[in-house]
């Protein structure tokens, strides 16, 4: 009971923060996205060290993963595949020139990745925040989110019998799953009627639209979880952190919009 308070008092702080950056848009939520940046790079490199015997150069990272999340936000990917071959060309020659234990496949790898996972994922929410009524199209996505681990996690400890169905979280069962499964698609018809309630249009303009964004919530944000979990197993750890009381740490509260969301980006994209 008390791990559930301090969950909703940790939303309570968080979400409010990412509406308004949603709503606003722009250099708010860009700002944010460069703050989850940080984080997340910081939490990736601690992990590596302590669990992987990996030092990563920290501040180039972090400087790497700033310079492409703010390259997407001017140019979106004109400049992404330069720079990925300019990063990798700089992790593969910092050891060349110091004087120390090199293990350079395995420094360049985690690094590449890290970049990859966080930055880059990350900035598809300001990708999806420019599509047409993009702002709504994040606060549904936040939502739908939300509403789908939450019905995962309290169906799945209440009802949840079959478990180690998934390798990567053997906590996790097939009930809480399904349970998640489907509020991803209640949650998308629900919020954009919500929506239209307030502000008089549809986001999600028909039935094919409000089934492939509950979707890609419940298939690719579940996803993300898993990934997620995979990754926390692969470095031993039950938590990427303890950043964010009652969830864990950056890493955990956003592997499923990490994944889902440059999912939506590509749909609303190829629909034109």
């Amino acid at each position: 009971m008390k791990k559930v308070v301090v969950r909703t008092l940790s939303s309570l702080i968080y979400g409010p923060i990412m509406l308004v950056c949603a709503w606003f848009g722009s250099y708010p939520l860009q700002i944010l996205i460069s703050l989850i940046t940080i984080l997340g790079i910081r939490e990736f490199s601690l992990l590596a060290q302590d669990n992987k015997d990996v030092k990563l150069h920290l501040p180039a990272l972090i400087i790497c993963g700033l310079i492409l999340t703010w390259s997407i936000f001017f140019f979106e990917f004109t400049y992404v595949i330069p720079l990925f071959i300019l990063f990798l060309f700089l992790f593969l020659s910092w050891d060349v020139f110091a004087n120390k234990e090199q293990r350079a496949v395995e420094k360049t790898s985690f690094s590449m990745f890290s970049l990859i996972y966080i930055p880059l994922l990350l900035s598809f929410l300001c990708l999806v925040r420019m599509l047409e009524h993009g702002k709504f199209l994040l606060i549904i996505l936040y939502g739908c989110i939300w509403l789908t681990d939450s019905a995962a996690y309290f169906l799945g400890v209440k009802f949840g019998k079959h478990k180690n169905i998934f390798r990567a979280s053997k906590n996790k069962s097939i009930e809480g799953f399904v349970a998640g499964f489907i509020t991803a698609f209640v949650g998308a018809y629900l919020l954009n009627h919500l929506v239209h309630l307030i502000f008089g249009y549809f986001v999600l303009g028909s039935w094919k639209d409000i089934i492939a964004f509950g979707f890609i919530v419940a298939f690719f944000g579940q996803l993300g979880d898993l990934i997620e979990s995979n990754l926390k197993r692969d470095f031993d750890v039950k938590d990427s952190s303890n950043l964010i009381p009652g969830h864990g740490g950056i890493l955990d509260r956003f592997d499923s919009l990490l994944i889902s969301a440059p999912f939506l980006y590509f749909y609303f994209i190829l629909i034109g």
